[in-house]
């Protein structure tokens, strides 16, 4: 699917050139997931000693606590300041939840 900017409505119209380093996905999500999972992992190392099951717990209610937070209460306007930076810690805390869920769970299975 040709993203919106580069459409143009006339019928045979050429597709704009893309610009140079453009990608299709945004790096900030890249950036997020990727520090999201490296602190996630950090923190199972950390808790090593926990039970795997009790983390993987541990891990899905967190995550499950994010998204309650996150539809179930009025935030500020995601395109605002305040509420662009309470949504990225929202993702950044759901990301977290997720590794600490299934780094253990990924352990148990090994063994």
């Amino acid at each position: 699917m040709i993203p919106q900017e580069d459409r143009d409505e006339t019928p045979g119209a050429p597709r704009k050139s893309s610009q140079m380093g453009a990608t299709r996905v945004p790096l900030h999500l890249v950036f997020q997931a990727f520090v999201g999972a490296i602190i996630g992992i950090g923190i199972v190392s950390l808790l090593s000693e926990v039970a795997p099951a009790q983390l993987a717990l541990a891990g899905v209610l967190v995550t499950i606590v994010a998204w309650i937070i996150e539809h179930g209460f009025n935030l500020p306007a995601p395109n605002s300041k305040q509420g662009a930076r309470v949504r990225l810690i929202l993702r950044m805390v759901s990301l977290i939840g997720f590794t600490l869920a299934v780094s253990p769970l990924l352990a148990m299975l090994e063994a």
